[in-house]
């Protein structure tokens, strides 16, 4: 590890006299190498809905830091998650997300396995010497339903979602209570020119809130907003409004309220007001300068209403625009000679709605990685 990649051990500890990581720590390959192997490898990452695999063989895929992953429920209802490798050649196994055969065939040379990943047939195997089946399975990799969501872990010795993130799954609960009822409604994909890092500092504060997102500002009132530090998560939480801007509110609703939950290392989930339905946004770093982005929407109902088709919009072409606007700018700028390396952490002593503690702490537990 380079000097210049190393940073004390205090780092961040005192959130009202702290300054970001320098900026080699957004744009450095070797860095990212580091937080691939260290972070992403051993931690419990959400990577869609309980609702995307309810039934017996269903499945989705996902690209985490590299690796493509399968998540299948099986015949017998339990789920699993495996590279999706083939372990013949390599190839990879399945696309997409859908609906399973009772068997997953290799494409590349027919090899076929059952739900639970063990070899089915392997064409010709009688006649090759010493083939080792039981060493010709899928590999597995921890899985696990938390709070509503799937997690994988790709570490062997890896505990449960719990121990990671003690009291989320409660606290989530209270917030939406229909969770585990959500739907996927829909997903926007992309390769974000940003540095995961820059994704979630961006998030772990409501500072930049009133200029860059006027809409979202209408409706979460910033002076009656809190956020607070948990076990390796925090949660934002301000009392809200009706606009014409975004949150549309049925006057129904009593005291409505805006929650939005950073879990380590780089999911977020937002219940919006109303309380019955959210969004999850999930950080799947690529390389060091980029991020690829799932923004999902959730709703209780599969036939839409209009006012519904009307706020994917809005995320679609407003909101969510603005949040990538701004990582993809500071990307940019970090790599400036104009940029003094560090970023000043604007931490209130009130840990007002516009205080940047929650970067501090987020700050404080990456740097356990680079000591």
């Amino acid at each position: 590890m380079e000097e210049t990649e190393k940073l004390p051990e205090n780092f961040c500890q005192d959130p009202d006299n702290a300054w970001t990581v320098p900026k080699v720590f957004y744009t450095s390959k070797s860095v990212f190498e580091r937080e691939k192997d260290e972070i992403f490898a051993k931690s419990w990452i959400a990577v869609g809905h309980c609702s995307e695999v309810a039934t017996p063989n269903q499945y989705f895929t996902r690209k985490v830091i590299g690796e493509n992953i399968i998540v299948i429920r099986g015949k017998d209802s339990v789920l699993r998650a495996f590279y999706n490798v083939c372990p013949h050649r390599g190839h990879e196994l399945m696309t997409g997300a859908g609906k399973s055969k009772n068997v997953i065939t290799c494409p590349y040379h027919a090899w076929t396995f059952k739900l639970d990943g063990s070899l089915a047939l392997a064409r010709n195997c009688e006649n090759v010497a010493n083939f080792d089946k039981e060493n010709s399975n899928l590999v597995s990799l921890k899985v696990e339903e938390h709070a509503g969501f799937i997690f994988i872990n790709m570490d062997p010795e890896a505990t449960c979602v719990a121990d990671q993130l003690p009291g989320f799954a409660e606290k989530l609960g209270e917030a939406c209570k229909v969770v585990k009822d959500l739907k996927l409604a829909a997903r926007f994909v992309t390769d974000t020119p940003a540095n995961w890092k820059v994704i979630v500092d961006n998030y772990q504060e409501c500072y930049h809130c009133g200029p860059a997102h006027p809409g979202f500002a209408d409706s979460v009132q910033v002076d009656k907003y809190w956020h607070t530090i948990h076990e390796n998560w925090t949660l934002q939480f301000g009392h809200a409004r009706s606009s014409e801007k975004s949150f549309k509110l049925d006057p129904s609703i009593k005291d409505p309220s805006f929650s939005g939950f950073w879990t380590w290392p780089s999911t977020m989930f937002n219940v919006p007001p109303g309380g019955d339905f959210m969004t999850a946004i999930y950080e799947f770093p690529v390389d060091e300068e980029t991020t690829l982005q799932h923004y999902d929407i959730y709703f209780l109902n599969e036939e839409l209403t209009q006012e519904q088709k009307d706020l994917i919009e809005w995320y679609k072409h407003v909101f969510r625009p603005e949040d990538l606007n701004l990582v993809e700018s500071v990307q940019r700028g970090l790599k400036s000679r104009g940029y003094r390396g560090q970023g000043r952490i604007m931490t209130d002593q009130q840990r007002s709605g516009i205080s940047e503690h929650g970067i501090a702490y987020f700050q404080s537990l990456v740097a356990k990685y680079h000591q």
